[in-house]
């Protein structure tokens, strides 16, 4: 079922090969025909994840060369066009959140039009604006994974958040407040005031500060849990932080040959080391449960800059370079009030 007649090509920001973010250029690709359990949405606002730039440097096992052309972004908002055969609670004119089928070869948001999987999709409350939902999905998904499927947090416990400034550290931030934790988080020093806002009851300054020993003064014993956000060595000895028999959780980077915490060392302490990333079978209720919480003011979108889709490779470098402030949104649709967001970057923001 469609809406108005559809155009049969579309603008794409895709790349014939995977050569890292930088080569990838504007294109003009057929619009993909919505399958079984499918919509076909015209796409307004995608977040820029690290997943985007490490799924351009081939770094990403489930896309292989046969998804070439590769158009990038499994976040995504916008409007649906189409439907495939079988659903049935979505109409044409519904605007949504969703996650692309980029894993299923169904091709990425960067492009006017996407193709997303039904389950993972939701509809949008009016006062949701396209550019905030774009920050919601990876981040968010990938933070309610970790904190409650995964690391399973309960309230009263203490948990440290490392990367506490970017998208999935300030959803994780929300998410251990709404479930009754304990928060430290780690940010930099252009960040503390962003961490006091969400309620961290413990803001650090891991650059001037020694994050070790401020947890040592906080929680004698070790914090429950810790969620690390960033990964690669940037916390030198997380076992240290965990009281015995804590959990530690850590969002997959998919970086080749990244040196990982010492498993034996863990294991020495009783600590359940966990590997977390968005859930494929879960993605749909993660993503009701966080838009349905930022509906009704129990929790906000982290601070963002809107930035045309043409800007897609400068962005995916921004976030490889790391220390932004939020998030990253593209403006696919280029009539998106581009004075809508809050000032969100900063050189000094991880």
């Amino acid at each position: 079922m469609t809406g108005d007649a559809l155009p049969s090509t579309m603008d794409a920001m895709a790349m014939d090969g995977f050569a890292g973010p930088e080569a990838i250029r504007r294109q003009s690709l057929p619009v993909p025909a919505p399958q079984s359990h499918e919509m076909l949405v015209k796409v307004a606002a995608v977040g820029v994840n690290p997943a985007d730039w490490k799924a351009c440097a081939g770094f990403l096992p489930f896309l292989p060369d046969a998804f070439l052309p590769l158009v990038p972004g499994f976040d995504g908002t916008g409007t649906v066009v189409a439907l495939g055969d079988g659903v049935t609670d979505m109409a044409v004119g519904d605007r949504v959140a969703f996650m692309s089928g980029l894993p299923l070869g169904r091709g990425g948001t960067w492009a006017d039009y996407a193709i997303c999987p039904v389950a993972h999709a939701v509809k949008l409350p009016a006062g949701l604006s396209f550019a905030a939902a774009a920050t919601i999905p990876v981040a968010g998904i990938s933070a309610r994974e970790a904190l409650l499927t995964q690391g399973q947090l309960k309230a009263g416990e203490r948990v440290l958040i490392n990367g506490g400034s970017g998208g999935t550290g300030l959803f994780a931030i929300q998410i251990a407040k709404a479930a009754g934790a304990i928060v430290a988080a780690t940010a930099g020093a252009a960040n503390q005031d962003l961490l006091r806002s969400l309620g961290v009851d413990l803001p650090i300054d891991y650059r001037n500060e020694d994050v070790a020993g401020k947890i040592a003064e906080w929680a004698a014993e070790g914090v429950d849990l810790v969620l690390d956000t960033v990964g690669q060595g940037s916390l030198s000895d997380p076992a240290a932080l965990i009281r015995p028999g804590g959990r530690y959780v850590a969002i997959e980077t998919m970086l080749p040959q990244e040196a990982l915490p010492d498993t034996a060392r863990f294991a020495a302490r009783d600590i359940s080391a966990i590997r977390a990333s968005a859930s494929f079978e879960r993605l749909g209720e993660h993503l009701a449960a966080l838009v349905t919480a930022i509906d009704a003011g129990a929790m906000a979108p982290p601070p963002f800059e809107l930035l045309p889709l043409a800007d897609a490779a400068a962005a995916m470098a921004r976030v490889r370079e790391g220390h932004v402030r939020g998030k990253i949104v593209l403006a696919v649709d280029a009539q998106l009030d581009r004075a809508e967001p809050t000032p969100a970057t900063s050189k000094d923001a991880a």
